[in-house]
């Protein structure tokens, strides 16, 4: 449990990066490219991601060399998702809760972050892999 929290901890701190990251970058799309706030919120995702990927890769998840190439695909796959999510909350805090679209991304941010942080421990984490299929146990 530890071990889990420090993790958490560090996915934390990545994604406080990242959301400076993504918050940024849609304030400045929106505002100062005037871009509707849904395309900016998507780009700015987009931006952040990548950031994650590269940092959560290097100092969160436990996740092998040699495998990068799949983990870079299911990491964009579960980003997909992420970005699906963060969409819709965007939308549904904007348009139907009439949340400015800033605060709106406060809350979305948080939302999707703990889809991030689960969907990231089960799909990219050898270990975390290897002890639900039950290698490390000798079942397998």
């Amino acid at each position: 449990m530890k071990k889990i929290f420090k993790q958490f901890c560090r996915f934390s701190a990545v994604g406080v990066v990242s959301f400076l990251i993504d918050y940024g970058l849609l304030f400045t799309f929106t505002e100062s490219l005037h871009m509707h706030y849904l395309w900016s919120s998507m780009l700015s995702f987009s931006a952040a991601t990548v950031f994650n990927y590269v940092y959560s890769t290097k100092y969160v998840f436990e996740c092998s060399g040699e495998r990068r190439t799949g983990q870079f695909g299911m990491f964009l796959l579960l980003g997909f998702c992420g970005l699906l999510l963060n969409s819709i909350f965007m939308k549904m805090l904007v348009e139907h809760m009439e949340l400015h679209y800033m605060l709106a991304k406060i809350c979305a941010a948080f939302l999707v972050s703990l889809w991030n942080f689960g969907s990231r421990k089960i799909f990219l984490e050898e270990s975390f892999r290897d002890r639900i299929s039950g290698r490390r146990r000798g079942l397998l």
